[in-house]
């Protein structure tokens, strides 16, 4: 998953953080050279200089390749047009914006914006939904009842270390595959799960929500 953060501040560089350790890729849009050297010095992540408000900066931070775009500037109005322009010219699936002024939260909302959230904790908590939330994603549905889903195993995992034979998943589940960094496993039941395995899993629809339990991982 990748996503582009504009705006350096203290909230970008939490967010930046956070979806690093959620195994994204990441790109952060500054226009102050000293915040760019700080996220580079500091952060795995792709900075560009520039006016994130632009075709431009936009384009060379990777939108036309994202996710999501969250948009965390001082400036509500420049925030709209990142979302906007992200959706407009590059069709990014999810965009995200911090609003300053609370009474503009419903504006933004009905001019385009996925989710606009007023408040530093407030778009924190809600993107550590999102990211939470895609750890588990449908891939490929196999008929009515089943699916092929991929599941990102988090770092600092729960049962890192731990053996497949030793997990309780519910029936019908199976881990069919893992990849990890550029190795690729077919698991046995002694197969240990390690943090940021990507596993892909043959489960019933409807048990989804059971896996992501099973596994240890948040929703």
């Amino acid at each position: 998953m990748k996503a582009i953060i504009v705006g350096g501040g203290k909230v970008g560089y939490y967010l930046a953080k956070t979806l690093l350790e959620r195994n994204y890729v990441v790109s952060v849009i500054e226009i102050k050279k000293d915040i760019c050297r700080y996220f580079a010095n500091t952060l795995d992540v792709t900075v560009v200089l520039g006016d994130g408000s632009t075709p431009v900066a936009l384009k060379k931070a990777g939108a036309d390749k994202c996710d999501s775009i969250i948009a965390v500037t001082g400036a509500d109005e420049a925030n709209l047009i990142i979302c906007q322009m992200a959706k407009k010219m590059f069709q990014v699936k999810k965009t995200i914006a911090k609003v300053n002024n609370p009474k503009n939260v419903d504006t933004i909302k009905a001019l385009g914006v996925d989710i606009a959230i007023s408040g530093t904790e407030n778009i924190i908590k809600q993107m550590e939904r999102e990211v939470d939330n895609s750890r588990i994603k449908e891939l490929m549905p196999i008929n009515k009842k089943a699916a092929v889903f991929e599941v990102i195993l988090p770092e600092n995992y729960a049962y890192d270390g731990k053996a497949i034979a030793d997990i309780k998943l519910p029936d019908g589940c199976n881990i069919i595959c893992i990849t990890r960094g550029e190795d690729f496993l077919i698991p046995r039941g002694g197969t240990k799960l390690l943090s940021k395995d990507i596993l892909l899993i043959v489960s019933y629809i409807s048990a989804a929500n059971e896996v992501r339990r099973m596994l240890k991982l948040k929703k």
